[in-house]
């Protein structure tokens, strides 16, 4: 192929329910006498919080700390986020700066700690662990959002009840979970820990958020720990209803402008590009893509790039920006390996690219290749399609605008433009 194929515009659009205030929904959910929340008068509680890039996230945990705050109860705020930041103290309590999360913003103090408390093990012989800081305080708030997994399928996948399992057992908790989940299922494990740690008493609630199509707080739910098992089985049904998709079943490239573990575990969704992993393998379900190229790591991702195993091809900028002790020690900790392995890269996007298309099969032309640029596996309302894509999409119920061809274009280091620019 000897030129790129022209490119146009479109944007789609998904369902759209929106949270209008945050502060004003967690203040209903503490209001809410139904719920018959825990004593915490002049109690020290954990607020417990996560590195993925949830949409408002300092919001929600400013908003919690406030009203914990005025229930009389002492809180401060733990990362909960296994071995992510590079599995040091320091790295956890960055990420948590990065999204604004700090003891000036949130009112409250921040406390990292990887030391972990043994609580014993399921009936299964798996070994539970929890954040020592959190466990030596009166209680303990999760605040999590609720989604589809990028490494698995259950009854429940990540959220609050993931949170408990990995992100405060740290590297520990992490270790001990991922070493069971090549001959036990993932859900099975997440329930089975997470009983041993509610059977403590420590877990007061948690704060579950669903985000809708365009990165945003759909809902937040204040769910008592009694009750978390059970509802967060409900709210997974309700977010994969809420996630994007890409408007076709079939694609020879899919470009990804950045990855990120802020963005998801797995650095771009598996549930987005159908691209899943195991130890050792991969495969492609649906959408069928024959090859996927990323191009950029986010900020927040700490140099964590994990995810950029799943790509065919990459940018050298991304390369660059690996930091390969934190993405190593994400992928062993997790047991899968693949995602970490870096792919075919070269000089620059537009080589890279072209590249990408050289190795197709058969004989693509520019106006016969099916290409699929998004900014992220987060972002589908707007996406860049080649123009053999256009006629299928004309009449495609989620499409509301598609805007004329245009090429393909590059800066002078031969670095892709924008997005829509």
């Amino acid at each position: 192929m000897s030129k790129f194929p022209r490119v146009a515009l479109v944007e789609q659009k998904f369902s759209r329910p929106k949270l209008d205030s945050v502060q004003q929904k967690i203040v209903e959910s503490f209001a809410n006498e139904n719920l018959s929340l825990p004593e915490i008068q002049n109690k020290r509680v954990a607020i417990a919080v996560g590195s993925r890039g949830i949409t408002n996230l300092a919001q929600v945990v400013r908003a919690t700390a406030e009203m914990l705050k005025k229930q009389g109860a002492h809180p401060f705020i733990v990362p909960a986020m296994g071995s992510h930041g590079g599995g040091t103290k320091e790295g956890q309590a960055k990420i948590l700066t990065g999204y604004g999360i700090t003891p000036e913003q949130m009112g409250v103090p921040v406390h990292s700690c990887l030391e972990t408390v043994h609580l014993g093990a399921t009936p299964d012989g798996v070994s539970v662990f929890v954040d020592r800081t959190a466990f030596e305080s009166d209680g303990i708030v999760l605040i999590n959002r609720i989604k589809p997994h990028t490494d698995f399928q259950g009854e429940v996948e990540s959220g609050l009840l993931k949170m408990i399992t990995i992100g405060l057992g740290k590297i520990d908790g992490a270790n001990s979970f991922h070493g069971w989940t090549l001959t036990v299922p993932h859900d099975h494990l997440i329930q089975s820990i997470t009983q041993v740690v509610l059977e403590t008493g420590k877990i007061l609630f948690g704060i579950a958020i669903l985000e809708n199509a365009y990165h945003e707080i759909a809902q937040i739910e204040l769910i008592p720990a009694a009750q978390i098992k059970n509802r967060e089985k409900e709210l997974l049904l309700e977010a994969k209803k809420l996630m994007p998709s890409l408007p076709v079943e079939k694609a020879d490239v899919l470009i990804i402008d950045r990855i990120g573990k802020d963005i998801s575990g797995a650095g771009m969704d598996p549930n987005i590009t159908g691209r899943w992993f195991r130890v050792n393998s991969r495969w492609q379900e649906s959408p069928d893509i024959t090859r996927i190229v990323v191009l950029d790591l986010t900020d927040s991702s700490e140099g964590n790039a994990v995810g950029i195993g799943l790509a065919d091809f990459c940018s050298p900028r991304l390369v660059q920006k690996m930091d390969r002790q934190a993405t190593y020690l994400n992928a062993v900790t997790s047991r899968n390996t693949v995602p970490a392995q870096i792919p075919l890269y070269f000089d620059d996007d537009q080589e890279t690219i072209g590249q990408a298309f050289a190795s197709l099969g058969g004989t693509p032309t520019r106006k016969s290749v099916r290409l699929i640029r998004i900014r992220d596996t987060l972002s589908l309302s707007q996406l860049e399609v080649s123009e053999a894509l256009v006629p299928e999409l004309e009449n495609h119920p989620r499409v509301s605008n598609i805007s004329d061809l245009k090429e393909l274009s590059f800066d002078t280091n031969g670095q892709l433009l924008p997005l829509g620019g």
